[in-house]
């Protein structure tokens, strides 16, 4: 391959990354807003463009660029991983209080059944 092609393939390669870290910053921005759906889509089109990127192994020209993506997008997924974490805390203890909301009607409307 020669130098003009190398270089148009490179910039190619980058485009990909510069996608999927894009795809990747949506993701995050969604988490933060609670858009679960919206990030599960995102997350699937994201993993066949990672999966399509890598078809094809980093060059040692790309492979500085390469890996400053790769820990760029770990630590989005663990900002997300931790938003998820959030949420679904916070879906458990909703659904607790709900629960104890329950038993507590349940108590009383057997309380009231008794006593009548």
């Amino acid at each position: 391959m020669d130098v003009k092609a190398e270089l148009v393939n490179m910039n190619e390669r980058y485009a990909q990354l510069g996608l999927i870290e894009a795809l990747t910053e949506k993701m995050l921005l969604n988490a933060k807003q609670q858009q679960w759906d919206v990030v599960s889509k995102l997350e699937a089109e994201r993993s066949q463009l990672i999966y399509t990127f890598f078809e094809t192994p980093p060059t040692l020209a790309e492979a500085e660029h390469v890996a400053s993506f790769i820990r760029h997008v770990l630590e989005a997924d663990r900002k997300i991983i931790a938003l998820s974490a959030n949420e679904q805390k916070g879906i458990l203890q909703s659904s607790q209080e709900i629960s104890r909301g329950k038993q507590a009607s349940l108590a009383y409307t057997a309380h009231h059944r008794i006593n009548r």
